[in-house]
């Protein structure tokens, strides 16, 4: 994710569908679903919860996979 950040880019479909199951895996596992983001920020996680997104592009503008980006170049 904070590769997404650094370079202003959303990252393919995949890739975060697997980074948010990931994530959510590690909450339900740990009990963290129902806590708020801010309760969860000064804990010590697996990955950056200030930096899933939260807003996306429009359809049209993403990609599914890595692959579907090298044949549009």
């Amino acid at each position: 994710m904070e590769w997404m950040a650094f370079r202003g880019q959303f990252l393919p479909l995949m890739i975060i569908r697997r980074y948010l199951k990931l994530t959510f895996n590690y909450c339900h596992d740990n009990g963290l679903l129902d806590k708020q983001i801010d309760e969860l920020k000064g804990m010590e996680l697996p990955f950056r919860i200030d930096l899933l997104p939260t807003t996306f592009p429009k359809p049209n503008e993403l990609t599914l996979n890595i692959d579907e980006k090298k044949n549009a170049l």
